[in-house]
């Protein structure tokens, strides 16, 4: 399951103050959504590298976020002038925060399943053999731990399992990099997933 979200973005141009240890380089929303947005500035933040935003909604009230740098959109310096390129932000949800405080020694991960038809499909497909695919470029190893939130948002509730990376993808030109995991206790999983999971067929 990769860690999409699937949120309506609005073209919304909002001034952002933005950084990795503070709020010293500047740009502007090209669109902005609730799990993310698009940075136009030409002060680029490397990939998978986490980021304070500044969002400044009027003169007089900003919002603050934490975010994941997730991709790049680079223009050629003669179309700098009309178009400075930027990069898309997935905004982190407060459980990752959170999850990275408790668990500062352990790489975490949220997964998101916006309805049951999702968390279904997921079900079918990886989840019910005991792992997952995460999109991901953090550099992690074969046999390392991590921790990964299976957020059911449409029952407002979580799962959350350890699990151990088994594989890791390297970039293609047509895919992201990514990690396979399986969860340590894959009885368990089911346990807690069997609830928000439709009844077996008769």
């Amino acid at each position: 399951m990769t860690e999409k979200r699937q949120h309506r973005r609005f073209k919304k141009r909002y001034t952002v103050r933005f950084g990795t240890t503070d709020l010293s380089k500047q740009g502007i929303t090209g669109d902005i959504s609730k799990g993310g947005a698009f940075i136009l500035t030409r002060d680029m933040v490397p990939l998978d590298t986490r980021v304070h935003l500044q969002v400044q909604l009027d003169p007089k009230n900003f919002v603050l976020f934490e975010g994941i740098v997730q991709r790049h959109r680079k223009v050629p310096a003669e179309l700098r002038q009309v178009d400075p390129g930027g990069f898309g932000v997935r905004f982190l949800y407060p459980g990752e925060v959170v999850a990275d405080i408790v668990n500062k020694d352990t790489t975490t991960f949220e997964v998101h399943y916006t309805n049951a038809e999702q968390l279904q499909a997921a079900y079918e497909r990886e989840l019910r053999m005991g792992g997952t695919f995460i999109l991901t470029e953090k550099p992690l190893r074969i046999q390392d731990k991590v921790i990964v939130s299976l957020c059911l948002d449409f029952a407002n509730e979580t799962v959350e399992q350890e699990a151990v990376v088994v594989h890791i993808s390297l970039p293609q030109s047509t895919t992201r990099a990514g990690v396979s995991v399986m969860f340590s206790d894959r009885t368990a999983l089911e346990e807690q997933l069997k609830p928000f999971l439709p009844p077996p067929a008769k």
